[in-house]
């Protein structure tokens, strides 16, 4: 199943530069975050919202990016797990 890229990674909020780096960021988290909870449709939506928190913070480090990304998702999965355990 393939899964889009957020919409609000292209909304013109951010320069095609930056919508790119953010995309970037967003997969390469996605592609090293193990094991992959069984929602990946609101797994990727709060790893976005971690890289778009991050970059409006003034974050432009695409490793930073990621480590929001991930550490976005932890703290999810660790506040509601059934919720990122549902299937899409």
């Amino acid at each position: 199943m393939a899964i889009e890229m957020p919409g609000r990674f292209a909304s013109d909020a951010y320069d095609p530069e930056m919508t790119k780096l953010m995309g970037a960021a967003l997969e390469r988290a996605w592609a090293d975050f193990q094991p992959r909870p069984k929602n990946a449709r609101l797994a990727r939506s709060l790893m976005a919202t971690a890289i778009i928190e991050a970059v409006e913070a003034g974050e432009t480090d695409s490793s930073a990016l990621m480590r929001a990304a991930t550490v976005g998702l932890m703290t999810a999965m660790k506040a509601d797990p059934d919720a990122l355990d549902q299937g899409d």
